[in-house]
């Protein structure tokens, strides 16, 4: 876990602060969306720009077909964020969430419901985890960076041009599950190289 930025001891703290934001952040989204979200155990990785082929070649062997959005968040805790729905998501999440069908399925709407959902994961998760590290941040508006588009194709768009992966970094992972369903969706934060000395500043702190 991250043992190539952080010593031993270091990356404990780490890995027990995000676990303990992401049980906050978990606890504050199923209350706001009627308990429907559950979260895998986050992983947390030292990665570099050549990891970015790694995690592609994850996407494609896991999804057909996927849809990307994507956020920055920035301040003292800065990096970029992906939301990955594979291609049964949208359905899943008009069952779950009650969305009405007079709003119709156009790709507006199925955008609009994707982005609101993602936003409210990813905002509620940085905040969190900055939080913990007691290190400021803000998260910009989502963009969908990728629409349904077959993983192959959508895989070689994620993160295109982030200055997160300049030199060694940390790569944030988390899958979560609909209520009642065993579709997977994932969120990735990938931390800007430069927060490295900030972060390790904050673990000392907590040791």
């Amino acid at each position: 876990m991250a043992e190539e930025i952080f010593n031993a001891d270091e990356a404990d703290v780490l890995g027990e602060m995000v676990n303990i934001a992401m049980g906050k952040a978990g606890a504050t989204l199923a209350e706001a969306f009627s308990g429907f979200v559950h979260m895998r155990v986050p992983e947390i990785h030292a990665v570099n720009s050549s990891a970015m082929n790694e995690t592609r070649e994850r996407l494609i062997k896991t999804y057909d077909r996927i849809s990307i959005i994507h956020q920055e968040f920035f301040g003292e805790f800065s990096g970029d964020i992906a939301v990955i729905y594979g291609p049964a998501s949208y359905t899943a999440l008009r069952e779950v969430l009650g969305f009405d069908d007079r709003d119709g399925d156009g790709r507006r709407q199925r955008e609009e419901l994707l982005l609101e959902l993602g936003n409210a994961m990813s905002s509620t998760c940085i905040t969190e985890v900055a939080a913990q590290l007691g290190l400021r941040t803000g998260v910009r508006p989502p963009r969908m960076a990728v629409f349904d588009l077959e993983s192959i194709e959508a895989a070689q768009k994620l993160f295109d041009d982030s200055t997160a992966w300049k030199g060694q970094t940390l790569q944030i992972s988390i899958i979560f599950h609909l209520e009642a369903h065993q579709l997977p969706f994932e969120l990735l934060f990938t931390v800007n190289s430069d927060c490295m000395p900030m972060i390790k500043e904050s673990l000392i702190k907590h040791l």
